[in-house]
């Protein structure tokens, strides 16, 4: 059954590993980080393929961990002789679904296997999508504010009193230079300067700002005003446009400097100097720039050779596991309902018929719910919601895991709201949507500890944090995976009571007319939109927290690299975030909607949870005993009338048989049929409480 699992994370693995030789060959890794270039050009264009790659290691991603999710339910399957086992000690399996109460009760081999496989899926959720990450150009430039007379005024500024900030020694011969070098610049107005400068991916050429109001005498005779070197710290890049909006400052320099915002005072824009001893507020009459390089064809692709290397040691390791389990448990479990009952009509477990003719076999032993064949009147109420087949405690968990599914996200947004809404920015659904999925911004950036990340060990801060969300979407899956399966095993359990369809049993290893099974319970028409959801969750949680990269460079001797001041940060995107929370919410409305109308028909209200009880289904396996080798042909379950042995009468009971005799059970009759015991006696035939009920199965 897990050939078809075992090649899939074979093949992911070799794509991941030869997707590694290939980078490691082709492009060199020369950060402190281990991140290498993938491609260097155009942003829009570098923002596609960084997109697209993530669609694509989402797909092989959730191709890769749907395969070790199987191998998980396969592993958690019991054998036969782990469910008689179970059985004697008063204990009821799972059948079909996955389940963790089989764990319990399976051997220890498998469990390890399990834990090992589950171990290695939770790390690749922490890393995968790190594996590739975009980056944005930034460049360092020297900046300057000077007096009106700077073009003739005839003074040093080496010997200038004006003041320069957080300046070495290199970077004071670079404001110094400016003086000489201002008469080859180009001249914008204040509006074209503003613009320019505003924008990241456009201030690229060193800059002298022309003071409206001061002269050099105004200025102890120097031209020089200010000094600085813009965006020398690598992880405050985002502020880097700050200068700007400097005098119109009113939150404690909390408020982001948006086009939209320096637009509104660009008529008096004015520009607040940090002279000692007090500051001054400079009115600007219009810029002197140096050449512009076009970072707009500076954007880069880049890939973490330690996360891949990662993801290929995971990869490899769990197709190992995978193989290790196809070859290694050659013995079937029962993964499926057909395996089940197929292994119960070739065995059938013993029946104990007491005196008044009841049949009545215990087996859940001296536990207090007992599973009985009994005499009682066939009950097909008003049609069933499937919500029936999933148990109260069970629903209770699926709600618990789907509320922080959805709170946790909630409250990310709204950090990112308010972290927004405290730059002075519009958070409008059209602002929102304006800034994209994806994108970076210089306003949607995490601070604190995650804002600076120039060594290894900050990095994988960083991608632990940017990953750790995909694990929700995984418990979404599983959760909704499992309600899925169960609902469906029941819907299969039900439909064999169509005693004119009989139908071949569906198996993990055919065996005459029995046919093979290719999924374990959801069938295609299910699995692969749930998985299209699933990846598409994945993705949008990709593009709503990411690694963001910064290339540095500076405009000194032509905008050479800066490689050692590379950083990274961590970026967010609230509308992405918002898709993510509605997708989740879709799914969860869309999975209660469907429990909700889809029923069963002209049954017992509890009788359809009884597909995935092991000592359920047992107890509807005693075909007549002429019916032989019944496991190998089509069956339906309906009621034959026979003789006890050693008893006068006839008895109609509920049965999986392949006879031709079947007949429908009626609404009201009376049948020998399963039904839950609650036992309170030692002597497994002593039963003084009973339910006739088909519920609180364990």
């Amino acid at each position: 059954m897990l050939r078809i699992q075992v090649y899939l994370a074979t093949s992911v693995f070799a794509l991941n590993l030869a997707a590694l030789i290939w980078a490691m060959t082709k492009y060199d890794v020369d950060d402190a980080r281990g991140v290498g270039t993938l491609y260097t050009g155009n942003c829009e264009r570098t923002s596609t393929i960084n997109s697209s790659m993530h669609v694509f290691l989402n797909v092989i991603s959730s191709l890769f961990l749907g395969a070790s999710n199987c191998c998980m339910q396969v592993l958690a399957a019991p054998l036969r002789s782990e469910i008689d086992r179970a059985h004697r000690r008063g204990v009821s399996l799972d059948i079909g679904v996955p389940s963790f109460r089989n764990l319990w009760n399976i051997q220890h081999q498998r469990v390890i296997l399990w834990v090992a496989i589950g171990a290695v899926s939770t790390l690749l959720h922490l890393i995968w999508n790190s594996a590739v990450f975009a980056s944005t150009p930034f460049t360092i430039f020297t900046a300057a504010i000077a007096t009106s007379d700077v073009l003739t005024a005839h003074d040093r500024w080496e010997n200038s009193t004006g003041a320069i900030r957080h300046a070495n020694f290199t970077h004071k011969q670079f404001i110094y230079g400016l003086k000489d070098r201002a008469v080859n610049f180009t001249r914008l107005d204040k509006r074209s300067c503003l613009k320019q400068y505003i924008d990241p991916l456009k201030a690229t050429g060193d800059l002298i700002v022309i003071a409206a109001n001061w002269t050099s005498v105004q200025n102890n005779g120097s031209s020089l005003i200010q000094g600085w070197v813009d965006g020398n710290s690598a992880d405050k890049w985002s502020a880097a446009t700050a200068w700007i909006c400097s005098a119109y400052e009113t939150l404690g320099w909390t408020r982001f400097c948006s086009l939209d915002w320096a637009l509104s005072f660009l008529d008096d824009w004015v520009l607040e100097t940090w002279e000692a001893p007090r500051q001054r507020r400079v009115a600007v009459a219009y810029c002197l720039v140096d050449e512009l390089r076009d970072n707009h064809e500076r954007c880069g692709l880049h890939f973490s050779a330690p996360v891949v290397g990662l993801v290929c040691f995971c990869t490899l390791i769990g197709a190992l596991l995978i193989l290790w389990t196809a070859r290694k448990y050659q013995v079937p479990t029962i993964v499926t309902l057909g395996d089940a009952i197929a292994s119960f009509l070739e065995h059938p477990e013993i029946e104990v018929y007491d005196v008044d003719r009841t049949a009545r076999r215990s087996i859940f032993g001296r536990k207090r719910h007992a599973v009985a064949i009994e005499a009682i009147s066939w009950s097909a109420g008003r049609p069933t919601t499937w919500f029936r087949t999933v148990s109260v405690g069970n629903w209770l968990l699926s709600y618990t895991v789907f509320a922080i599914c959805l709170i946790v996200p909630s409250y990310l947004l709204k950090k990112a709201l308010a972290r927004i809404g405290d730059q002075g920015l519009p958070i409008g659904i059209s602002e929102l949507w304006q800034q994209g999925i994806g994108r970076v911004n210089g306003y949607a950036l995490v601070g604190g500890v995650w804002s600076k990340a120039n060594r290894f060990v900050d990095f994988s801060r960083q991608i632990f944090l940017a990953n750790v969300f995909h694990i929700l979407v995984s418990f979404m899956y599983l959760i909704v995976n499992n309600i899925l399966s169960r609902q469906l095993v029941a819907a299969e359990w039900t439909r064999l009571l169509y005693v004119n369809e009989k139908k071949p049993l569906r198996v993990s290893s055919p065996q005459g007319m029995q046919r093979s099974s290719y999924m374990l319970s959801i069938p295609f028409r299910y699995s692969v939109p749930l998985m299209a959801v699933c990846i598409w969750m994945h993705w949008l949680v990709s593009q709503s927290i990411f690694i963001v990269q910064t290339t540095v460079f500076s405009s000194e001797a032509g905008n050479q690299r800066i490689a050692w001041k590379d950083n990274s940060r961590i970026g967010f995107s609230v509308f992405g975030i918002i898709l993510a929370i509605i997708t989740e919410g879709a799914l969860v409305l869309g999975l209660l909607i469907h429990s909700a109308i889809r029923k069963y028909h002209s049954i017992p209200a509890d009788f359809p949870r009884m597909g995935t009880c092991s000592a359920s289904i047992s107890a509807a396996c005693h075909p007549p005993k002429e019916d032989t080798d019944a496991y190998l042909s089509p069956v339906s379950m309906g009621v034959v009338t026979e003789k006890p042995l050693g008893h006068g009468g006839c008895t109609e009971r509920l049965t999986l048989s392949t006879w031709i005799d079947l007949q429908e059970p009626k609404d009201g009759s009376q049948y020998m049929q399963p039904v839950v015991v609650h036992s309170v006696g030692n002597n497994q035939n002593s039963f003084s409480k009973r339910s006739r009920k088909w519920s609180r199965l364990r």
